[in-house]
């Protein structure tokens, strides 16, 4: 436990008159002999990873109702403001905490590498930086990037989200050339990778890939280049290679799904009645991993948008699996095997890569699969399937779909991803407020007191009619 040493204003004053010859020990008093003011990279990691998955990216609100809820993989099952796009004030703020938190922190992480020659530290720091900063633009739109993380600076101004994905193009490129798996890495604190660093090096080119594809409608040119440069740097290339944050069984470690349910005693959260549906029309074996049965031993999803107490009961929603509902140690993914193999299946479609696009989307479906531990017999089964087989005519559709199903539990980028092609086709709910779901996510209040000028260029730069527009396409989706 760490202790403060705490002095009364009698007993300092009785120092002070002792040791007026030596007033620079007086200090001293201030500092907690016990709170390390600075400490080395591996000892940073753990909290940078942990933080930005736990505190401020996979959160019931960013993941759950900013991602999962919109793009209806989930439903709310109460307190159902969300799904008719009605958000309380400062819904993205775990968000933009990561300025203040792991996005700083990983910076540290980069500027401890660089000083002391530790090549994998820094590249980790590039790595981590990016894909956080990747995640905040894809939510806000234009946000501080480059004056962002200078102290003095408390108004920074808005970079363009070409200029942040240019950034972290750069960022990811450096991190690549940097790794050396021999080199010196994580002994501890890794909570990813173990400190493998040739996993981290496959990464950070995988992220490079996502971000390529992102761009795939904003900048084509760009988007080709980058895929290129991601598979000749060497992408994922199998299951053992998923970025995902494995929890504890003991409080507070435990993963988001099972602490909202056991710990905050909290039932928000059912499943997307187009989700469950479109798994069931499909026989999708995927589905008993997904979502829990019923009260009836079935499958159902809530329809999006109703108001509360409207629709079946709650108890004939199904919930989230129990590999994360009912485990406090299911895994979160930051990236997979599967969603990488889909990347490349698109990129191919796309001709900016070589490679066979129904053999990559069936190796995706596999992976997705496998990584779950479904029998190959029941994989064979339902990719025998003439409407998941296949076909060039229809290839953006059956790569996005599959897309939505397998990004379950990442709403963040599934999210991004259904912004960005529209697959599947989104229908907003009875009650919406809105004819189509959201564009992005809206800025926080402060920063319109904080930043307001800064704030107001952003907003006039990116044709937002205010702040909190959240109808307008941001750069990176626009058709």
């Amino acid at each position: 436990m760490k202790t403060l040493r705490i002095v009364s204003v009698l007993a300092f004053a009785a120092l002070a008159g002792t040791t007026a010859c030596d007033n620079s020990k007086l200090t001293d008093l201030n500092v907690n002999p016990n709170g390390p003011v600075d400490a080395p990279a591996p000892f940073i990691l753990p909290a940078v990873i942990n933080v930005a998955v736990t505190t401020d990216l996979w959160t019931v609100w960013t993941n759950f109702k900013l991602g999962g809820v919109t793009v209806q993989q989930l439903s709310e099952v109460q307190y159902r403001d969300e799904e008719k796009y009605i958000y309380r004030s400062d819904a993205a703020s775990q968000v933009w905490n990561m300025y203040t938190g792991p996005i700083e922190d990983a910076q540290v992480m980069i500027n401890k590498g660089i000083a002391s020659k530790t090549p994998n530290w820094e590249a980790t720091g590039r790595i981590l930086k990016a894909w956080m900063f990747g995640i905040m633009t894809d939510y806000f739109g234009n946000i501080p990037y480059s004056e962002a993380l200078t102290p003095t600076n408390l108004t920074p101004k808005y970079d363009t989200q070409q200029s942040i994905y240019a950034a972290n193009f750069a960022e990811l490129a450096k991190a690549g050339a940097l790794i050396d798996p021999s080199g010196i890495s994580f002994s501890s604190g890794d909570l990813i990778y173990g400190g493998d660093m040739t996993k981290w090096k496959k990464l950070a080119y995988s992220l490079m890939l996502r971000d390529a594809i992102h761009l795939s409608n904003a900048d084509p040119t760009t988007g080709a280049a980058m895929a290129q440069k991601a598979i000749a740097g060497g992408v994922f290339q199998s299951n053992d290679d998923n970025a995902q944050l494995v929890y504890l069984s003991g409080a507070p470690n435990q993963n988001p799904v099972y602490s909202d349910r056991y710990v905050s005693n909290r039932d928000d959260f059912g499943m997307g009645k187009a989700f469950v549906d479109s798994l069931t029309t499909l026989g999708d074996p995927r589905l008993p991993i997904y979502a829990q049965p019923n009260a009836d031993g079935n499958y159902q999803g809530l329809a999006p948008g109703l108001n509360d107490g409207e629709g079946v009961a709650i108890k004939y929603i199904s919930r989230a699996g129990a590999m994360w509902r009912e485990d406090p140690t299911g895994p979160m993914p930051i990236m997979t095997y599967a969603e990488v193999l889909l990347l490349e299946a698109e990129a191919a479609q796309r001709g900016w890569i070589s490679g066979s696009p129904a053999a990559l989307y069936t190796a995706a479906i596999t992976a997705s699969m496998q990584q779950y531990g479904i029998p190959q017999a029941e994989i064979d089964t339902y990719l025998a399937q003439p409407r998941v087989q296949f076909s060039s005519a229809t290839a953006y559709q059956q790569i996005g779909l599959q897309k939505w199903f397998a990004l379950f539990m990442n709403g963040i980028e599934a999210y991004t991803e259904v912004r960005r092609t529209d697959i599947p086709h989104i229908v907003p709910g009875l009650h919406a407020t809105l004819p189509k779901i959201p564009t992005r996510v809206a800025y926080i209040s402060t920063e319109g007191v904080l930043n307001k000028a800064m704030l107001d260029a952003a907003v006039a730069a990116q044709h937002f009619s205010d702040a909190a527009d959240i109808q307008t396409p941001l750069w990176f989706a626009k058709k």
